[in-house]
């Protein structure tokens, strides 16, 4: 034996390349090269495609604030700020946003001031018209010393064209032509009026920054991401709560929610492309185990030693690894190749950086399955008895659970974990999956048992085929299982996919108000009912508005919460928190309030996108004074039906009980109300109105023709805003569909490798039908059949899944509202039943055809 031990290692190692070249060349080993190289493809593509589109939204989101990072303030900045901006190579930019009448002649109006430095903006376009005849606009920076840019309802309202005169402070400034697009568009619920962007060096000359005056700074910054991440880790200790640091996600809710959405549903597309996978290997290495034990039997018998085999199985996969881990990552990059030039008509992925990161972790992908997935295999080969030679190759059953188990699920957890970087979601979701498993290996072997006592029934093709389901359920199981979470997890994909889009669709559904009108006199409410009439104009009605605000809950004073106009409900600092702790002992003796004045109305039916879902609401013309309130609102304050409320309007004070409570829709643009009282209660109080009105592109020019004679109405233009926001959800819903077809392949591919996993078994089977004399139409019906049972049962069982895990994900992940969607199971069924039934004949179809001689041949 020891004579013999220097020989033993160039003899495996040449045996086990010449057994991979022999394999390679007669394709036995196609299954499982392709399963591989779908996990790294798969991996690859969804990482560094989703990663991509993650970094183009994000720095196509950049456009909605001009920058990368915005510092806003109200006092100019520290130099020292600017300083250590330019020393990280940082671009940047100022801006200044106050309130002030425009006068030309006799006429004026109030709008928003936008005065802006020559760098701006540092991202996005701002786009401009020099003439009213031109038709393309041109992108700009800055309005030249002396002149101003306006929007358009400007010229209508103050009478004036472009290359008239308009005075703003005391400062004289030509109008230089006309804004078509600003990149930072407010998006606050009230502005002052249209937008006039004048030279921030011409500032000074309106006099219009005195102190007590109401100013915005903003200080506007962009540049490499390492360097905008120093910068941010820098200066955020420095502010205060005067001041605001944010990005585009920060900057406005709703803009936010869309970005929140799409960078969950992708990184959800990338997990789920990663169990699929995993699926993959787990189907393959299982195959390459079966397929190998006649070869080790005879090895053995001719003398192989344990040690010789190990060496010549552990080379053999690790080069079968990787050269598909090669052939992987170059497809892979091929499909996130073909993604990004699909997708680069819709989204600029010209700046996205391809970083190393798919690479290493589509690499990492590769290495951690086929170790993981290869253990029990491997070591299941090594034990191969010789006597095989003689017992026959009838494959050795497996333990359907024990140890043998852990290394894939440990990898798999790692894997989701990379994915997700949470520790709890990572276990919920393998945990949940290994239980999902089990019920689905009870519930397919239950339905397949069910299926034979059917079958015997049925024709002589249902009989056999039904038969071979329940002959084979343990096998099926494993297959069925594989089915089904392929098939759920596509099912997955593509009902998140249509919710998501549904969401947002609904956001800015069609006749959604894209201008709002304020400070509607009495008097001026009949001219406008009949100009809306007139040129049909989409509108909400007219509501009356009350500024008033709740200073007591049953009869106990409110204490006000300290709040920044400008900051939103869910950003709350630190600071702000330790401001409402020192006010424990005062709060204990009064109540929380609203913290600030509130927008009150009467309405004599419940409005659009409101519901009642405590108390009643009022009958037209009662008298008996009553309040609705907004549930979330009445939820924060504690306040029940009965409670008594106590209002301030100016100098009067009212006391109302509480009748109702309403779930409002505040994602909708309806005008909607915290607090809704009944026409008896405010009718006695001075009061204007606010209207809301969807207006075409070919009725703006009319309209803002008609509103000059309404110099006291404030007309605010919100199309610009929802055009913005209306291009990111496009690009963004380009970017989840393709991301879906990339997870519909890989899904799509394990179906295919499940199949193929069981045809040597089927080979028997048929070479020993044919013999005993059936038919091929039989054979072929029942082949057929099986694979169409198999997929409709594994279709069924993925459509129940699925409502379940959207549910979860729906309610818990994306805060949706959760829904069920049976016409999916529909879809589930049916789909398995054809992709899976279709697969499986062609599969199936050349040894169906093959002769008795031929397929006793093939198997022994």
């Amino acid at each position: 034996m020891s004579n013999r031990t220097p020989k033993a290692s160039p003899m495996w190692f040449a045996q086990s390349l010449r057994l991979l070249h022999h394999e390679l060349r007669r394709g036995e080993l196609t299954i499982i090269f392709l399963a591989i190289v779908l996990a790294v493809a798969t991996v690859f593509s969804l990482t560094g495609f989703s990663g991509q589109i993650k970094h183009a939204i994000v720095a196509n989101s950049t456009n909605t604030i001009g920058a990368d990072r915005v510092l806003r303030m109200s006092s100019e900045i520290d130099p020292s700020i600017i300083e250590k901006s330019q020393a990280l190579a940082l671009q940047s930019a100022r801006k200044i946003e106050t309130e002030s009448m425009v006068f030309a002649g006799d006429n004026m109006l109030l709008s928003e001031l936008d005065a802006v430095s020559d760098t701006y903006p540092l991202r996005g376009e701002l786009k401009i018209k020099t003439s009213l005849t031109q038709t393309e606009s041109i992108i700009a920076s800055a309005p030249k010393l002396g002149t101003a840019w306006v929007e358009p309802s400007v010229l209508s309202r103050l009478d004036v064209n472009i290359g008239d005169t308009i005075e703003i402070g005391l400062a004289p400034l030509t109008i230089a032509g006309i804004v078509t697009d600003i990149p930072d568009r407010s998006y606050r619920a009230f502005i002052a009026g249209p937008t006039v962007i004048l030279n921030i060096a011409d500032m000074p000359k309106t006099e219009l920054i005195q102190p007590g005056s109401r100013i915005t700074y903003k200080y506007l910054f962009a540049g490499e991401t390492d360097a905008i991440e120093t910068f941010e880790t820098w200066i955020k200790p420095q502010i205060n709560e005067s001041q605001r640091w944010y990005d585009a996600k920060a900057a406005q809710n709703r803009l936010s929610r869309i970005l929140d959405t799409a960078e969950k549903f992708l990184s959800l597309a990338s997990m789920l492309g990663i169990v699929l996978a995993a699926v993959a290997v787990a189907v393959a290495s299982r195959r390459y185990g079966q397929r190998h034990q006649s070869t080790v039997s005879i090895f053995k018998a001719l003398g192989a030693s344990i040690s010789h085999v190990r060496k010549l199985y552990c080379l053999h996969w690790t080069l079968l690894s990787c050269l598909s881990i090669a052939t992987g990552l170059v497809v892979g990059y091929g499909l996130m190749l073909l993604g990004v030039n699909a997708i680069a008509s819709y989204l600029s992925l010209a700046d996205a950086p391809l970083t190393f990161v798919p690479f290493l972790t589509a690499i990492f992908t590769g290495l951690l399955c086929a170790i993981a997935f290869a253990i029990h295999p491997i070591m299941s080969l090594v034990q191969s008895s010789p006597l095989n030679v003689i017992r026959g190759f009838s494959q050795n059953k497996v333990a359907r659970f024990g140890w043998h188990q852990l290394p894939p699920l440990l990898a798999l957890f790692l894997l989701l974990f990379i994915f997700s970087q949470d520790l709890v979601m990572s276990a919920a979701l393998l945990l949940g999956g290994v239980f999902v498993s089990f019920i689905l290996l009870l519930f397919g072997r239950g339905l397949m048992s069910a299926g034979r006592s059917v079958g015997t029934k049925a024709g002589k093709s249902w009989h056999l085929a039904l038969a071979n389901l329940k002959r084979r359920a343990s096998e099926n199981s494993v297959q069925l299982v594989s089915f089904t979470i392929a098939i759920k997890l596509l099912l997955l994909i593509t009902v998140m996919k249509s919710s998501i889009l549904s969401e947002w669709e609904q956001q800015f559904p069609e006749g959604t108000p894209n201008h709002y009108l304020i400070n509607i006199s009495e008097e001026q409410i009949a001219p406008l009912k009949q100009f809306v009439e007139q040129h049909d104009i989409a509108n909400q009605g007219f509501y009356h508005v009350y500024r008033g605000r709740l200073s007591a809950i049953n009869g106990i004073k409110t204490v006000d919460e300290d709040k920044d106009d400008n900051q939103e409900p869910s950003e709350a600092t630190s600071a702000s928190k330790e401001k409402q702790a020192t006010k424990k002992t005062a709060q204990k003796k009064s109540r929380q309030g609203m913290g600030r004045e509130l927008g009150l109305t009467w309405r004599t039916e419940l409005p659009e996108e409101n519901e009642i879902i405590a108390g009643q609401w009022w009958q037209v013309g009662e008298a008996k004074p009553q309040v609705s309130i907004e549930s979330n609102i009445a939820e924060r304050l504690e306040i029940k039906l009965g409670d008594n409320l106590t209002f301030t309007l100016g100098s009067d004070e009212f006391t109302v009980p509480v009748t109702s409570i309403r779930e409002v829709n505040w994602q909708s643009r309806q005008l909607n109300f915290i607090m809704v009282f009944n026409q008896s209660v405010l009718e006695k109080f001075p009061t204007t109105s606010i209207s809301a009105w969807s207006i075409s592109a070919q009725d703006r020019d009319l309209v803002y023709r008609f509103m000059a004679d309404f110099p006291t109405i404030t007309l605010m233009d919100f199309a610009a805003i929802m055009a913005q926001l209306n291009n990111i959800i496009e690009q963004v819903s380009v970017a989840i569909q393709l991301i879906l077809i990339l997870v519909v392949l890989a899904g799509s591919l394990v179906l295919i490798a499940q199949v193929q996993a069981s045809m040597e078994e089927r080979e028997r089977e048929l070479a020993i039908l044919r013999t005993l004399g059936a038919s091929g139409k039989l054979l072929r019906n029942s082949v057929l059949y099986e694979f169409v049972a198999l997929g409709a049962i594994a279709g069924l069982m993925a459509s129940i899944g699925m409502e379940i895990a959207v549910y979860i994900l729906q309610s818990q992940v994306f805060n949706m509202s959760g829904s069920f969607h049976f016409q999916y199971w529909l879809v589930g069924v049916g789909a398995g039943a054809f992709f899976v039934g279709l697969i499986g004949m062609l599969s199936c179809w050349r040894l169906l055809n093959l002769s008795s001689v031929t397929l006793i041949r093939r198997t022994m």
